[in-house]
C-alpha cells in the first residue's frame, strides 16, 4: 500500500512546532533562559527550568573554591621559593669551592669569634709598609676605606681613656684585609656623673698644672715625615701607665 502523504506531512509539521517551542522556552541554551524574539511574552501558567550546564559542581558543605585556589597559588609560591634557596646554596658552594678555603662561609663562620690583641697589633705591623707587592690586589679595598677613615679617628678619641682611667680595654671591629680598624663600643654615661667626673678632673688638674708633676712639654712636630710610625708592642706595651687622677676625700666632711 501507498501511503497517505497528508498523515506524513502533519507529522512533520507537529515535529516542526516542537522545535520551535524548544528554541522559545531555551531548553538548549547555556543561560536557562528563553530565546523569544523581542516583544513575545510566554503565556501564562508555563514555568522554565534553567539549564545547569556552564555552572559549578554541586561542592560538599564547607568546601569554598577561593579557598582552594589561594592554597594551591601559596603551595606553588613555597615551591618556588624552595628551589631558589635549592640553587642559591649549590651557586655559592660552588663558588666556595672554585675560591678554595678562603670563601664567603669562612668569614661567616668568624664574624663573631673574639681574637687576642695580639691579632690586631700584627695586623697593624704587617701594614705598616704598604708598597709590599702582596697588597696589590686589595688595592681597591685600601682605597675605597679612606673615606671610613675620619669615622675611625671619631671612634678612637672618643673612647680614649679619661684622665680618672689608668686604661681602657675596648672592642674593636677590623676588616678582613686589615684596610680599616674600628672601635666597636659607644661610651655612654647619665648626665650628673659625667658632670661631676668633668668638674672634680678641673680643680685637680689646675693643682697638677701647679705643680707639673704629670704635665711634659712636647716638641712639635712629634714626628718626622719620613719616620716610621712607632710600634705599639715594642715601645709602648711594656711602659706602664701612670696613675690616674683620684681625689681625695675627707671621711668626715665628704
Amino acid at each position: 500500500m501507498i501511503p497517505n502523504n497528508d498523515h506524513i506531512r502533519m507529522f512533520d509539521d507537529d515535529d516542526e512546532e516542537d522545535n520551535n517551542q524548544e528554541n522559545l522556552l531555551g531548553r538548549g541554551s547555556s543561560t536557562g533562559r528563553p530565546n523569544l524574539p523581542p516583544g513575545v511574552k510566554l503565556p501564562p501558567g508555563i514555568k522554565i527550568q534553567p539549564s545547569t550546564t556552564g555552572t559549578t559542581p554541586n561542592l560538599p558543605p564547607g568546601v569554598n573554591t577561593q579557598n582552594s585556589s589561594s592554597t594551591s597559588s601559596s603551595t606553588a609560591t613555597e615551591q618556588k621559593a624552595k628551589a631558589w634557596i635549592k640553587f642559591n646554596k649549590r651557586r655559592f658552594k660552588n663558588i666556595n669551592q672554585t675560591n678554595g678555603s678562603s670563601g664567603l662561609s669562612k668569614n661567616a663562620k668568624n664574624i663573631n669569634k673574639i681574637e687576642p690583641p695580639e691579632l690586631l697589633r700584627e695586623i697593624i705591623k704587617e701594614h705598616g709598609d704598604m708598597s709590599n707587592r702582596k697588597f696589590r690586589r686589595d688595592k681597591r679595598v685600601y682605597l675605597g676605606a679612606l673615606k671610613y677613615i675620619p669615622h675611625a679617628v671619631l671612634k678612637l678619641l672618643e673612647n680614649m681613656p679619661m684622665p680618672w682611667e689608668e686604661k681602657r680595654e675596648v672592642e674593636v671591629l677590623y676588616h678582613v684585609t686589615g684596610a680599616i680598624t674600628f672601635v666597636n663600643e659607644i661610651p655612654r654615661v647619665i648626665e650628673p656623673v659625667y658632670l661631676a667626673q668633668w668638674a672634680t678632673m678641673w680643680i685637680l688638674m689646675r693643682r697638677e698644672k701647679k705643680d707639673r708633676k704629670h704635665f711634659r712639654r712636647m716638641r712639635f712636630p712629634p714626628f718626622d715625615d719620613e719616620e716610621p710610625p712607632i710600634d705599639y708592642g715594642g715601645n709602648i706595651l711594656g711602659v706602664e701607665p701612670q696613675e690616674a687622677i683620684r681625689m681625695t676625700l675627707d671621711p668626715e666632711e665628704d
